[in-house]
């Protein structure tokens, strides 16, 4: 009450000076401010690290905390959040896949505002299903540079929204006023990099796209705030063509960072909540300007869970947990304490080697020894964060959410030479791009176990089972040659299931010792 009391003596006070001075009216008239708490690159519902690190109760608790202290707080995702997953990749007892709704019932809960597309939310090939995950999400999705590909025609993706099929816009502009009737407008532009190839969606290029929908908008509103899920460098240069943007709230990078490009901010949290910025953004009604405070706010054990969303987390984590069981594994348990990141976001496992994709590779090695090469395509390491602190089996599990065997192949020197040209040259920033055990990259030439590549004998090398039968892109051509594929090892007095998790679990438990 005493609070209270005095923001109206001091409102009394202004409005007192106001009268008295009219020529300093500007100046003394009633600020307005609003709040953003942004988000983006979130796969993960529940906490992580042993409950230590984010959790999205924890970020709802933190957003109502918000909206106490300022009714004008909006909550954004800068993209990436129906996928990837290993809850995601479940199903439900009605047989369908679950497939990002985990998140979105989650998300729902914590009181998400708007949403820009992200390249894994275009991770599953049935636009009927992206469209329910849509419908389903009581925030609001915006972009300006992405169009549904229908029946051969090219137009906005539509989100059902108070009853009614409404096109994703382009912006969205949000309206605020203080006690004297002053308004502020902020415009909202969503923006993506053309990443995710489907054939049921097109991309608008950025720069243009971005100029053209941010010259539409300038004139209606006070400030620009930008939701963009592109790459550092990226946001950087679109910063310094499209000036005039207050915020550029970003993803993809996964990593939290802050950029300066002339008047524009460029902030990212930390990916899966482990962080978030806040924004305050003051508007002063009489001069027209507005100024920007930002912080990063840690997510950790610390912030008490909201219990509305803690319930809907709780729920999923259930039946994950459940599921889990049932396919013999203990999410909690401990393999081993990661001093060192094991790097695995996508820009990072499909560009170079990192060291969690050669862990995977010698935890090949280790199951199934003797062989000259061992070779992963990196599109099969879903988890799209770096871990770190204890890893666990749902650690592994989220990483490799669709399993899958090892085979050995024996192939041709002159063949094992294109495959490695494409795997590790070709496919570089794909998918398809090979994290390797026992091969070298010597400039011209590629060595194997230490020796030279050689066309004119045969090597052994050990892949995932996806791979040998020609699945990854640009490299069809292992489907010409056999494979053997066994159902477990034999391993140190026991028996190791064959599959890409068991295996990576396994050695990861032997080094840990």
């Amino acid at each position: 009450m005493q609070r209270n009391t005095g923001f109206y003596i001091l409102l009394f006070v202004l409005l007192f000076s106001a009268c008295q001075t009219p020529q300093q009216g500007f100046l003394t008239r009633m600020p307005i401010e609003v709040t953003f708490l942004q988000l983006n690159d979130v796969y993960e519902i529940a906490p992580l690290e042993g409950g230590k690190a984010g959790g999205l109760a924890r970020v709802a608790t933190v957003v109502k905390e918000l909206e106490r202290e300022n009714p004008n707080t909006i909550a954004i995702l800068s993209g990436d959040f129906l996928s990837p997953s290993f809850i995601g990749s479940l199903k439900m007892e009605n047989g369908d896949r679950i497939a990002g709704l985990q998140m979105v019932e989650t998300l729902n809960a914590a009181g998400l505002d708007y949403v820009t597309f992200g390249n894994h939310e275009f991770d599953n090939k049935d636009p009927l299903l992206l469209k329910k995950r849509m419908d389903a999400s009581q925030f609001i999705y915006t972009c300006c540079n992405v169009q549904e590909v229908k029946n051969g025609q090219k137009g906005p993706f539509m989100q059902l929204r108070d009853g009614k099929e409404q096109p994703v816009p382009e912006y969205v502009i949000r309206e605020f006023s203080n006690l004297k009737g002053d308004v502020f407008r902020i415009g909202i532009i969503g923006v993506l990099l053309p990443f995710a190839k489907q054939d049921f969606v097109h991309y608008l290029p950025v720069f243009e796209t971005f100029q053209a929908t941010l010259q539409k908008l300038r004139p209606q509103v006070d400030v620009v705030v930008a939701l963009t899920h592109l790459n550092i460098e990226d946001d950087e240069k679109l910063a310094a063509a499209a000036p005039g943007v207050l915020l550029f709230m970003g993803g993809h990078d996964h990593n939290n960072m802050s950029r300066f490009v002339e008047s524009t901010v460029i902030t990212k949290a930390d990916a899966n909540a482990k962080t978030v910025y806040i924004h305050r953004i003051t508007f002063n009604p009489g001069s027209k300007t507005s100024t920007l405070r930002s912080s990063l706010k840690t997510i950790d054990d610390r912030i008490e869970e909201d219990a509305a969303t803690k319930a809907v987390v709780d729920k999923w984590q259930a039946y994950a947990n459940k599921s889990m069981a049932n396919m013999g594994y203990t999410p909690t348990r401990v393999l081993m304490h990661a001093e060192t990141p094991l790097e695995c976001t996508e820009t990072a496992i499909r560009t170079r080697p990192t060291n969690y994709g050669k862990l995977a590779a010698e935890a090949f090695a280790t199951a199934w020894p003797g062989a000259d090469a061992y070779v992963l395509n990196s599109g099969s390491m879903r988890v799209d964060d770096n871990l770190s602190g204890d890893i666990t089996e749902y650690d592994v599990l989220r990483t490799f959410p669709f399993a899958g065997s090892i085979v050995k192949v024996d192939l041709p020197g002159d063949v094992l030479k294109q495959v490695l040209d494409i795997g590790l040259m070709k496919n570089r920033g794909e998918g398809g791009y090979f994290q390797t055990a026992q091969i070298q990259d010597r400039g011209d030439q590629w060595q194997i176990n230490g020796e030279i590549l050689r066309s004119d004998r045969r090597y052994s090398v050990v892949m995932p089972k996806f791979l040998a039968e020609g699945n990854e892109n640009n490299l069809g051509m292992l489907k010409n040659y056999p494979f053997q594929e066994v159902p477990a090892f034999a391993i140190k007095g026991g028996t190791l299931k064959n599959d890409v998790r068991d295996i990576v679990m396994y050695h990861m438990a032997q080094s840990g010792q």
